[in-house]
């Protein structure tokens, strides 16, 4: 009898489960059904494309598809949610910058609403009033150039405490050392300093900012899985993922609330958010939103920069010698002078068309009916546009595969004076258009201003003779390496 009440339950719960999907996916067909969706691979029941999207990192398995069923394809995450995919840069242009509006939506995984204020920051809210003004108000006050540019003594300040951090745990590990997390936490002491005002210096406040943004990360991977499949999110696996992001949202509002009632400087973020008057958990999360999307971007990006001039040596070399030349022997490249080091800007830029931080952008959806390339395409529809895929065009970059920093440089031979309005235009690593990266300006800075330091303190080498870093990725909200950096530091001083 037990069982047979067991097989009963069972049988319901499937079928309820079916009849969710099945009203999902007649809803979804239903509100495309008289858009003509681009060609693209053939998919599978339940499953869609999923089975082509295994093996390699997602926007790697985009790329490749797109050589087979071209620039514009329709892929299926799942049965019941078709994305156009974009790879190539005329019709990147259409849809990030001549019809900004008009892709300007955002549709994002359930899970994300815990850390976002139900979807009320700049990066997850669609374009219109709320986003102008929240937008505007950072880049306007906390990111403003001149706010920016008072940061300088305190960002050299940093910089010799990070070397010496370095410095002292390496000592202790016959001179080796992971150096990520250092960098996180000197990127969120700067980022502290312009959300909540100059005078803010507080290492407990930024260990556990530190702890809660990991925590995030690693629980975001299950949004995929539920943005795959909708019914997973009806899995006690989700569940306990849903549970455990509402934990994180709750420590993160007991970290930052005492925080609202600081009187902060008015060039502060917020100065700003406070004289808005938005609903507390509002302001919590918008004050989240900068460290989740400028921590680890800086940091990641200055750690895949670091992993590429240990595999290339003359290139670090280069570097090194460049600084010494344009400013001499000195212990510290100021921040006035990162835009005198031409090869150091060609090596940054080197980096972010190899490994930019957000590979498929944060996914846009159209807010009103529209066309891309005389195509109709239908109000709703999910937008991604790979650029990596821009980042790896042969027809655009000579050897996309390889790190060659030179043809960044003017007058390089290898790509050719034709091609540079085409790599221009193709090199897209804070995206473009209305919704580009707001912290655009201030994270290619503070990332030249890392690197510069970092090579022309320490000499970077492989921690064994010819076992060069994994370049494996991982993606996540952003591109990591899959294997954490560890490497021999050497003081250049010595």
């Amino acid at each position: 009898m037990e069982v047979s009440l067991w097989l009963v339950s069972v049988t319901l719960a499937i079928v309820l489960v079916i009849k969710i999907f099945i009203r999902m996916y007649m809803s979804a067909y239903s509100s495309f059904s008289q858009m003509k969706w681009p060609t693209g691979p053939k998919k599978l029941p339940i499953i869609g494309n999923l089975h082509q999207l295994g093996g390699d990192v997602l926007h790697v398995a985009l790329a490749k598809l797109s050589n087979v069923h071209g620039s514009v394809m329709t892929v299926w995450i799942g049965a019941w949610r078709p994305t156009i995919v974009v790879s190539e840069i005329d019709k990147a242009w259409e849809v990030l910058v001549n019809k900004s509006s008009d892709y300007a939506a955002r549709d994002m995984p359930e899970i994300t609403k815990f850390a976002s204020a139900s979807w009320h920051t700049i990066a997850t809210s669609d374009a219109g009033t709320f986003w102008q003004t929240v937008r505007k108000g950072l880049q306007s006050g906390a990111m403003a150039p001149l706010n920016i540019a008072a940061q300088s003594q305190f960002q050299e300040r940093d910089m010799k405490r990070l070397i010496q951090a370095m410095t002292d745990e390496a000592a202790k590990k016959n001179n080796i050392l992971k150096p990520l997390d250092h960098i996180k936490k000197n990127t969120m002491r700067l980022l502290s300093r312009l959300i909540f005002g100059q005078s803010f210096d507080d290492d407990k406040f930024i260990e556990s900012m530190h702890y809660e943004l990991d925590d995030l990360i690693r629980i975001g991977g299950y949004a995929h899985l539920a943005e795959a499949f909708y019914y997973a999110k009806y899995l006690p696996s989700h569940k306990k993922a849903e549970r455990e992001a509402y934990l994180v949202k709750c420590r993160v509002e007991e970290l930052v609330r005492p925080l609202l009632t600081s009187n902060p400087p008015t060039n502060s973020y917020l100065y700003f958010l406070l004289s808005q008057n938005f609903p507390e958990e509002v302001i919590i999360f918008c004050v989240f939103e900068v460290y989740l999307l400028g921590v680890d971007s800086t940091s990641s990006t200055t750690t895949w920069a670091l992993a590429y001039l240990i595999r290339e040596e003359a290139v670090q070399e280069k570097l090194y010698q460049d600084i010494k030349m344009t400013i001499g022997d000195v212990d510290l490249v100021k921040i006035e002078d990162v835009s005198k080091l031409k090869y150091l800007q060609a090596v940054v830029k080197e980096t972010m068309r190899m490994k930019p931080i957000a590979p498929l952008a944060i996914p846009h959806m159209t807010a009103k009916d529209t066309t891309l390339m005389g195509t109709k395409v239908a109000k709703g529809t999910r937008i991604m546009v790979n650029l990596y895929a821009l980042h790896t065009n042969q027809k655009i970059w000579t050897e996309p595969y390889k790190f060659i920093p030179e043809r960044f440089m003017q007058g390089d031979q290898n790509e050719g004076v034709t091609n540079n309005k085409a790599r221009e235009q193709s090199f897209l690593p804070f995206s473009a258009g209305m919704r580009i990266c707001a912290g655009m300006d201030l994270g290619k800075l503070q990332f030249a201003f890392s690197l510069a330091n970092l090579v022309n303190a320490l000499k970077w080498s492989c921690v064994e003779e010819d076992r060069y870093p994994d370049m494996s990725e991982e993606l996540g909200f952003v591109l990591l390496m899959k294997t954490p950096l560890v490497a021999k530091i050497t003081a250049r001083n010595s």
